[in-house]
């Protein structure tokens, strides 16, 4: 019988796969789900196949879309972080637009944290099945898993406020429309119909939806907003700054960030430093190595980055490999 403490004994388990080569997709998680692609929900499906949870998570995904909405069709869906407990499954946006049809990428929750971030294990980031530490900023929402053992208890609402919601969040909700259009507005924490009118003046003047739900785009918006901005803010990625890495073989966001600065030093390439190994950064990592720019990375490129760091080329990119990218972005001489 599957439970939490399982999800997550197996998940962890996972922790350091990788892809061979990096880039390509291609592990034991991809190989068992049957399809080589893109293997953050595929990674969580294989968790849940090997913890006895695959029913708990409503079957196998490989596409995070499709995986939210079945959470939300079965009344097991919460926008943003509020509630949010260790097994349940989290789904982001890298874009902040806190849209199911926007989600990049699923993670498993690990731990909460009080300042409104939490620890994940993912697959796919960076290439390989890692702990993250997230902030709320990108998170579209989560799914809770109907555990056989018993799961908590979903929150009261599904993280949307609408006419019938109470509570603190109304009171802010209430407190910042005042701020931002006079609404006039009494702070009691009960919304309305006369809170209900105010939000649909706050979306119609933001173009928004005016359908009267302050929900998770409104709420990006009103952040915006309150900021003095005229469109919501762009999250950024949590990395740390730029410093001398550990030489530990292991091509994780640290490693991927301080290439991404070299690209875009040396080649101009325009790229958020992320710590993501995305197709962007793959093309612009093709084009210094002046290999073929097709966003797969292949034998080629492999034996094309070990000629450049003047390593045995075979073709794998391996641990001594990625040492030996690390001594040398650290000595600056990439």
């Amino acid at each position: 019988m599957g439970n939490v403490q399982g999800m997550l004994a197996t998940a962890r388990s996972l922790l350091g796969t990788t892809e061979k080569p990096p880039g390509s997709n291609r592990n034991a998680i991809t190989k068992w789900y049957g399809f080589t692609g893109p293997w953050c929900d595929m990674a969580v499906s294989y968790v849940a196949a090997h913890s006895d949870n695959l029913s708990a998570i409503g079957g196998k995904y490989a596409l995070t879309t499709a995986h939210a909405r079945a959470f939300q069709k079965k009344g097991r869906w919460h926008y943003g972080i509020g509630g949010i407990r260790p097994g349940d499954i989290v789904f982001f946006d890298w874009s902040g637009s806190r849209s199911i049809g926007a989600i990049d990428h699923v993670g498993i929750v690990e731990a909460v944290h009080a300042n409104r971030t939490i620890t994940t294990l993912e697959g796919n980031t960076s290439n390989a099945f890692l702990r993250r530490r997230r902030s709320s900023a990108c998170v579209v929402g989560y799914g809770r898993p109907a555990y056989q053992a018993g799961s908590a208890p979903m929150p009261s609402g599904d993280g949307i406020l609408r006419v019938g919601s109470k509570g603190k969040a109304v009171s802010t909700l209430q407190k910042n429309l005042n701020t931002m259009q006079q609404a006039g507005l009494t702070v009691d924490g009960e919304f309305g119909p006369a809170t209900q009118k105010a939000v649909k003046v706050f979306q119609t003047n933001h173009h928004l939806l005016a359908d009267g739900e302050f929900g998770p785009q409104s709420a990006a918006m009103m952040k915006a907003a309150l900021a003095g901005k005229t469109a919501p803010i762009r999250p950024r990625a949590l990395i740390a700054a730029a410093g001398a890495l550990e030489v530990d073989g292991m091509f994780g966001p640290a490693t991927c960030a301080a290439l991404q600065r070299v690209l875009n030093s040396r080649e101009k390439a325009g790229l958020e430093v992320d710590g993501a190994f995305g197709p962007l950064t793959i093309t612009a990592f093709q084009k210094f190595l002046k290999v073929t720019a097709d966003g797969i990375v292949g034998p080629k490129t492999v034996t094309a980055l070990q000629n450049h760091l003047a390593v045995p080329t075979s073709g794998d990119w391996d641990a001594a490999t990625n040492r030996a990218l690390q001594k040398a972005l650290n000595a600056g001489s990439f």
